[in-house]
């Protein structure tokens, strides 16, 4: 569940939809750098860091098709975006049975981006909390 969450966090960050205003992304190889830190009342883990790189094309972020895979798993349920970033809410549901709710707050200045995503999951193993910091730099091109 984390993993599809995770991979979903870094797709919808950067993912946008028909916009009068495209983010401010430039078109190339991007690399992401995303740290999380899971938490709950049994147990802490250590954070756990994950790095990409994946090109991103003019046609991507003209079509909102940026760092955009399909997850059936999870939902955007509000966004907000802007040229200098967007704040989102996303839901996940896994067939287990567990759940994952999140709020992120993205920043984009043409070569980078960053932001921070704050998570409540419910799961057999009980309620935990998830907080990932993520940022991300244009590499050259593609």
């Amino acid at each position: 569940m984390i993993k599809h969450c995770l991979t979903a966090l870094a797709i919808a960050g950067l993912s946008t939809t028909a916009l009068a205003d495209d983010p401010n992304i430039e078109p190339g190889m991007w690399e992401t750098t995303s740290t999380v830190t899971l938490d709950s009342p049994q147990f802490s883990l250590p954070p756990q860091t994950q790095s990409s790189s994946d090109c991103v094309t003019a046609e991507d972020v003209a079509q909102g098709d940026a760092f955009l895979d399909d997850n059936e798993e999870c939902e955007i349920t509000n966004k907000d975006i802007r040229n200098d970033g967007m704040n989102y809410s996303m839901r996940c549901s896994n067939p287990d049975g567990s759940t994952m709710t999140m709020d992120a707050e993205m920043s984009f200045d043409g070569e980078s981006m960053s932001g921070t995503v704050d998570g409540q999951m419910q799961s057999a193993m009980g309620e935990m909390t998830m907080k990932v910091e993520i940022s991300g730099k244009r590499t050259g091109d593609c």
